[in-house]
């Protein structure tokens, strides 16, 4: 790994779970590959692979950097690939009720509980791209 590695989102094309079962041929339904969205660390950016890794450790020292995560992604499949930036605005966190009222139809998410003490302004800090 060398260079300046960067956060991003790549969304890319995989295929779907195989199914298990027995089908006719003639009832098969159409199949259609899966649309992918993976964050992380572009640890290595190439003609034929993107290798994500999404946690990188022991950065006061780049010669014993290391990474867990790791995950490499045929470059045929990526579909787009976006640095991701630090936003000095509001934050908004979701639990599993948020998710759940929302595929159940609510536009709104669930703030039932919600205890604003806990609430923190973010605070802005300097983007550093990693060195690796």
């Amino acid at each position: 790994m060398s260079g300046d590695c960067r956060l991003v989102i790549i969304r890319w094309q995989d295929s779907r779970q195989p199914c298990g079962q027995w089908r006719y041929l003639a009832a098969l339904p159409e199949q259609k590959a899966v649309e992918v969205a993976s964050v992380g660390w572009l640890v290595k950016d190439t003609a034929d692979v993107k290798v994500l890794a999404q946690n990188i450790g022991d950065l006061a020292h780049p010669e014993n950097a290391q990474a867990s995560g790791i995950m490499t992604i045929p470059t045929r499949c990526v579909l787009s690939i976006e640095t991701l930036t630090e936003d000095a605005g509001p934050t908004f966190s979701a639990g599993p009720t948020d998710f759940a009222d929302r595929r159940a139809g609510s536009a709104a998410p669930a703030v039932a509980g919600h205890d604003p003490s806990f609430d923190s302004e973010p605070k802005p800090r300097e983007l550093e791209p990693l060195l690796a």
